[in-house]
């Protein structure tokens, strides 16, 4: 709460600003660097408390610590910031992203055996492993980046599911992704207090992937000291609302992209720059196109992050079957949900441009009865 305001007049006295164009809601020009104050008031807020706390000392250094985590996310939010400033082309930016997953890898941070229903589990062995956490690290932190378009959504979002792997991580005494899930979470908070509607501050690009990130990474590291195989399937509960979006927007993305290029644009770079393109599909875009104000849309997923994050809070203690035939149900039941909303606002524009067409020709006829 005290940096956010020193970086809203840092941003407006360097002209650091997003501004607006006519696919933006927001109607004048609004500080853009929220990642950078998020991240200094975590990096003041831990070196502030580790003279005084030793166990924040012993965790400070090695893999998995809060060092490891430290770097990852600085790396994350130069990577964003840079992006804000310069506008990277999208396959740069997502190699800069894998990279910083691998680098995390590395660092510690990674995926272990994986649950699975009848009885079977994903090995642990390297090259599994590896490919997992990469995946998972880098699909998440878009995820946060692609649902950052409403005042307040990434951020309320990644603070519901900071919260949800706090108590994940102290259940299984995984202590980093504790105190580092409650600084976040302290982090998000008095930041929210500025990027509520009327938003002002953004987050950025620095901003939504470095949350996207460190709860990603999170969210592995509060199952490492878990005795069974590592569930998955909780974490996505957990964080259901930005996956499901990002899964069906690329899913959406690529099948207009390959419908409208064909055989032809099943390149990498193109197939890329298709799926990385903005759109009006996403949730937070249909509930405003089916007619409810931001503050209204912002509510209901808020609400259906909590529900998410409850319930997979609650499914750790499930039978692997029973947590997988959950996730299924709610899979089809989002998938079904966005199909309707998306159809319904499609009717809605068509009914308006109509009526609006009958207005435009009820005033032309009236011009020329006068005339």
């Amino acid at each position: 709460m005290a940096l956010t305001p020193a970086t809203i007049r840092f941003a407006h006295r360097y002209d650091l600003l997003d501004r607006p164009t006519e696919r933006k809601a927001h109607k004048k020009p609004v500080a853009m660097l929220g990642g950078v104050a998020i991240f200094a008031s975590l990096a003041i807020s831990l070196v502030l408390l580790a003279p005084f706390v030793p166990p924040l000392r012993d965790l400070a250094f090695g893999p998995g610590s809060l060092g490891a985590l430290a770097l990852g996310t600085a790396l994350m939010v130069a990577l964003g910031l840079w992006d804000d400033l310069y506008d990277m082309p999208a396959l740069h930016k997502l190699a800069g992203q894998i990279a910083i997953a691998v680098l995390t890898y590395a660092m510690g941070f990674k995926v272990g055996a994986i649950e699975l229903p009848f009885g079977f589990e994903l090995s642990d062995a390297a090259p599994i492993s590896f490919l997992v956490t990469v995946a998972w690290i880098t699909v998440v932190a878009n995820a946060f980046n692609l649902i950052d378009g409403l005042d307040g959504l990434a951020a309320g979002v990644a603070l519901i599911t900071a919260l949800t792997v706090f108590l994940l991580a102290n259940q299984n005494g995984a202590t980093v992704p504790v105190i580092a899930a409650l600084a976040l979470s302290g982090a998000l908070a008095g930041f929210l207090r500025f990027n509520l509607p009327s938003a002002r501050i953004f987050l950025g690009d620095a901003g939504a992937l470095s949350i996207g990130y460190l709860t990603a990474v999170l969210a592995l590291a509060s199952y490492q000291k878990a005795p069974a195989a590592v569930a998955l399937i909780v974490p996505l509960l957990v964080l259901g609302l930005p996956v499901l979006d990002t899964v069906l927007a690329v899913i959406r993305r690529g099948l207009s992209h390959l419908s409208e290029r064909g055989a032809p644009g099943l390149t990498v770079r193109e197939l890329v720059g298709a799926v990385t393109r903005p759109d009006r599909g996403h949730l937070h875009h249909l509930l405003l196109r089916n007619g409810l104000s931001v503050g209204e849309a912002l509510g209901v997923l808020y609400l259906v992050c909590i529900a998410l994050a409850s319930i997979g809070y609650q499914t750790r203690a499930l039978e692997s079957e029973l947590r997988f035939g959950i996730f299924g149900l709610l899979l089809a039941a989002g998938y079904a949900t966005l199909r309707g909303l998306e159809r319904r606002a499609v009717r809605r524009e068509a009914d308006a441009a109509r009526a609006a067409e009958a207005s435009s020709g009820l005033a032309r006829a009236q011009n020329r009865a006068v005339g």
